[in-house]
């Protein structure tokens, strides 16, 4: 043979050799310790990312890339997915969704599930909830003057999303209550609450409230109620109960639920307004400072304040329990739809925690709020805003 011929064939056998498949390894679990995750929305200029965190050993397990400028952050009621609206200053306006790892018995590593380019101007729901019609999820895409509703089996990885479409009125800024008589759809733009089937499909009533921004329901005495701009709009049986005028000159734009009442707030009040459903009662509540963020496990209600003090107050009279300072006082926040830049809290009242997450510090609180301190700050960077905490 050949020297020339040898080493070319040499050099063939070496090549082939490296060309032969990988050896095999095998195969580990991928399981987590946790007793719950926490996910912190980090929206940097240009940038957005969704963070989890194990609680409460407090480890970063996963960030995920997301569209920049993330909106709104919520949960479907399993636990087991997240839904990511962005901004409404593009025309490319995602809906990400987001598996967070909570399988029977375990934790895994969460991981986007499905990228859904399907409509703009999306309202996904309330505070850390994702809304729901009948069972099953739903989403606006508010200005294409549509609703999307699906079970949330359809955003497992390996299923088709093929939901229900349900066309609205027109473009508004809706909500939805869900109540004995029916469905009440809320307009904002146009000012009135519209009572339909329970299907959004066959309009029954309706009722004027300019500048509709806030509902509840108590499902005991079946009444929804409905902050407008000068007072709240009671109705019960498909019919008008009452208006209660504001008792301070601030408006409510949303609820917390108490135990058996709610607390309406608005952005940069002073007061929160107590509201008896029964009694059918406005209190007022000083806080003594600047509205900021609220959030309630019904028993407790959490208030952040401008200045950067956490008020933890009774969820039935609203009495202020404790009070302890988590951040300098915030700058000024003018947040509009393009992006969530206000902080947010994440109660955990199995353990009298609440996380607030300090978007111009990088960092996410943990207050003990039954001793009233700061235990911990979770360096998350960036600059972290929504947060929903997911239990096993």
């Amino acid at each position: 043979m050949r020297p020339r011929f040898q080493r070319i064939l040499a050099l063939s056998l070496g090549l082939f050799a490296v060309a032969l498949p990988h050896a095999a390894v095998p195969e580990e679990k991928e399981v987590y310790s946790a007793e719950v995750r926490l996910f912190a929305l980090d929206n940097r200029p240009g940038f957005s990312r969704l963070v989890a965190l194990d609680l409460p050993s407090g480890q970063s397990v996963a960030e995920i890339s997301l569209p920049p400028r993330g909106m709104s952050l919520v949960a479907t009621p399993s636990g087991r997915y997240l839904l990511v609206s962005r901004g409404r200053d593009t025309d490319r306006q995602w809906l990400t969704v987001v598996f967070t790892g909570k399988e029977e018995g375990r934790w895994s590593r969460p991981v986007v599930a499905k990228s859904l380019l399907l409509g703009r101007g999306w309202n996904i729901g309330h505070g850390a909830e994702a809304y729901t019609l009948g069972g099953r999820l739903l989403a606006f895409a508010e200005r294409d003057a549509l609703a999307f509703r699906f079970p949330e089996e359809a955003l497992a990885p390996e299923k088709a999303f093929q939901p229900e479409i349900i066309r609205l009125p027109n473009p508004d800024h809706y909500h939805v209550v869900e109540a004995p008589e029916g469905t009440y759809l809320t307009l904002l733009a146009r000012g009135q609450v519209v009572l339909f089937d329970r299907d959004l499909r066959e309009e029954r009533a309706r009722f004027s409230c300019p500048v509709e921004h806030g509902e509840a329901f108590h499902a005991a005495m079946g009444r929804s109620a409905f902050a407008c701009a000068r007072d709240v709009l009671v109705l019960e049986g498909g019919k008008e109960v009452v208006r209660l005028p504001y008792p301070v000159a601030e408006r409510i734009g949303a609820f917390l639920e108490g135990k058996g009442v709610f607390f309406g707030y608005s952005d940069r009040v002073t007061h929160l307004q107590r509201l008896d459903p029964v009694a059918l009662r406005l209190t007022p509540i000083p806080l003594g400072g600047v509205f900021l963020r609220g959030s309630s496990d019904r028993e407790r209600l959490y208030v952040l304040l401008s200045d950067g003090r956490l008020q933890v107050r009774e969820g039935g009279e609203g009495r202020l329990l404790r009070e302890v300072r988590v951040s300098r006082p915030f700058p000024e926040l003018d947040e509009d739809t393009g992006g969530a830049i206000l902080p947010d809290l994440a109660p955990w009242p199995e353990r009298g925690l609440v996380y607030v997450s300090l978007p111009q510090m990088g960092l996410v609180a943990e207050v003990d709020a039954e001793r009233g301190r700061v235990v911990r700050y979770l360096r998350v960077g960036g600059s972290p805003t929504r947060m929903v905490l997911v239990r096993p």
